[in-house]
């Protein structure tokens, strides 16, 4: 049995495999920073009128921990943290949100890309924390990758990022990585900082940080979807 919270109603259930359902779920508009909304942040514009399907890709999870930082902080704990507050931000802004995982669950990276083809994803955002090695605590930032078609997205997002939220700029740049190169729609992958950064680590390590950091990512993907 799933029974929503008030306010928010139950979209399609697509079966990805023999073992992954998929549940879009979408909430009522409700201005941020109003009773019933998120906490106070970013100011997030309300997009166009218009069907907007975003996936939010948690990066890692079950028994894949991701990186491993400074004090024993798991990237798969992180960034399911900053996913769940990006999703649930931009279903406040009446956008329609799938998410690859909602919990702490073990998802191939196959199966991520499938769903953002079956839900005709609008956009595809994955969300990850980066790590080197601990000898290297001088290494530190926000860095983010595209493909092909995910460069306007991925430039958007990254700078309205660095315009809210304050981390070093590691840069926008291509990459190959699986879940880039086999979706058909714009597609980025967030790096949201290095846990095994001086700088970075203490702070992803926070509510706080990860609260500005969806804010930031949120307000950018709405920016772009905006200018679409």
């Amino acid at each position: 049995m799933v029974e929503p919270s008030s306010g928010t109603r139950i979209g399609d259930l697509i079966l990805i495999d023999a073992k992954t359902l998929a549940l879009s779920l979408r909430r009522s508009l409700v201005p941020i920073g109003q009773p019933g909304g998120s906490s106070p942040g970013i100011p997030i514009p309300v997009t166009p009128h218009a069907k907007f399907v975003v996936v939010i890709d948690a990066g890692h999870g079950g028994p894949d921990p991701g990186a491993i930082g400074i004090g024993g902080v798991r990237e798969k704990d992180v960034v399911l943290s900053i996913s769940q507050q990006v999703a649930a931000l931009l279903q406040q802004q009446g956008i329609e949100v799938v998410m690859t995982r909602n919990d702490d669950s073990d998802v191939d990276l196959e199966p991520r890309v499938q769903l953002a083809e079956q839900v005709n994803a609008t956009l595809f955002v994955s969300i990850h924390a980066n790590a080197f090695r601990m000898d290297r605590p001088d290494i530190n930032g926000l860095e983010t990758f595209y493909y092909s078609t995910g460069d306007g997205l991925a430039q958007m997002v990254h700078r309205t990022i660095l315009q809210n939220v304050k981390i070093g700029d590691r840069g926008v740049r291509t990459a190959r990585f699986y879940v880039l190169r086999e979706t058909s729609m714009p597609s980025i992958l967030i790096e949201t900082g290095y846990l095994t950064g001086q700088n970075d680590a203490p702070l992803l390590a926070t509510d706080n940080f990860r609260t500005q950091m969806a804010n930031a990512i949120a307000r950018g993907i709405v920016l772009y979807l905006g200018a679409g």
